[in-house]
């Protein structure tokens, strides 16, 4: 297609997200571009560019949040009509790739389907960045509503705010930081920690060693809280436990393990007497499961090992992982039974909502025999 050539000017000192941006616009402005045409694919436009896949997602999810372009799933972006963009609720997150994501968009559609409302998915590519960058882009006049996953770092929350400011409804999911007035949906995370350090504890673990993270949201908050009160009950202390914390904005799109498989390698090296290694979330609790078999532990026999989230990985890995799982479908559900009651008046009040976590148990975790 023609627009691929002229896209990028390398005598232009603007950004070349910016530079891909304005030009596809002006070309569906002047009626270059036709409404329902379908535009090139996001590698052809990475290689004729000679631009990072990234910068090219960047760029036509903000013409997807103003409306100019439309996504169909599975077959491409295409040319917008301006009437249709009135009906559009956001779903921004921070990657497609996350095995929750699909569980979380499938309980989202499933009420919108019937309320003439069209979901519009907004993914950053694993950089909170990025999705920063796509939560200053949401508009009232582009979008009734949004529901949004949003990065566990503080920075985002004056956006979140401003958001607010602007009128604009929207629900927070799973990750929530209780600085913004608005609803939420999310697991009960001091629920979903005491179910976790229950299941260790009641297994006879006291030398528990833990792969965190840096994430300050409340449910990250909650999640240490809860862990805490449950060791309590032991006469012990979360924040006396063996810990290696992560650093949460390394996502790591090819390996998202390795930060939690690094951590166990170095744990067990200075603390070879730990019986239970647990995991903070779903990846970093592959990487603690990863990190135990390069060390030669035994898994559950000479070292217990619980995730805190589920992969479906988990049930086929050797040996299989106990987990405590977060019902992200009905996550979904309910964040936009409650955007919607918010968009209709229903709701005139932020609504929290916490819905339980629940165990499986695949036999990573038994007593210690030592």
């Amino acid at each position: 297609m023609e627009m691929k050539n002229k896209l990028i000017d390398k005598t232009d000192s603007r950004p070349f997200v910016s530079q891909i941006r304005d030009r596809i616009r002006a070309q569906i402005r002047s009626g270059k571009l036709q409404v329902d045409q379908k535009i090139p694919s996001m590698r052809e436009l990475e290689r004729e560019c000679g631009v990072s896949l990234g910068i090219v997602k960047m760029a036509l999810n903000s013409l997807t949040t103003e409306g100019y372009l439309r996504s169909h799933p599975g077959k491409g972006l295409y040319v917008s009509s301006p009437k249709q963009n009135c009906q559009n609720i956001a779903l921004v997150i921070p990657a497609l790739d996350f095995e929750k994501m699909p569980k979380i968009i499938k309980g989202v559609k499933e009420v919108l389907k019937d309320k003439n409302l069209r979901l519009m998915i907004m993914a950053a590519d694993c950089d909170f960045n990025q999705e920063m960058e796509l939560v200053k882009m949401l508009d009232p006049s582009l979008f009734m509503g949004a529901i949004i996953y949003p990065p566990p770092v503080k920075e985002v929350i004056s956006s979140l705010i401003e958001l607010v400011e602007r009128r604009m409804p929207f629900v927070q999911i799973d990750t929530v930081h209780d600085s913004v007035e608005t609803s939420s949906v999310r697991v009960d995370h001091v629920m979903l920690a005491q179910t976790a350090f229950h299941h260790l504890l009641s297994n006879g673990h006291r030398r528990i060693g833990v792969v965190d993270h840096s994430g300050d949201s409340i449910s990250h908050r909650d999640l240490r809280r809860g862990a805490d009160l449950e060791l309590r009950k032991s006469g012990l202390s979360f924040f006396a436990l063996p810990r290696e914390i992560t650093d949460v904005r390394d996502l790591n799109e090819e390996e998202p393990w390795l930060n939690g498989e690094r951590s166990v390698l170095r744990m067990l090296e200075k603390y070879p007497d730990l019986t239970a290694i647990i995991g903070i979330n779903d990846n970093l609790s592959l990487g603690a499961l990863r990190g135990a078999k390069k060390a030669g532990r035994i898994v559950s026999k000479d070292l217990s090992v619980l995730a805190i989230g589920d992969l479906n990985a988990f049930a086929i890995s050797d040996p299989p992982l106990s987990a405590v799982a977060q019902p992200f479908e009905d996550i979904g559900r309910e964040a936009a039974r409650c955007l919607v009651d918010m968009i209709n008046g229903d709701s005139t009040r932020p609504e929290e909502i916490k819905l339980n976590p629940y165990l499986i148990d695949r036999g990573s975790v038994s007593s210690p025999n030592r």
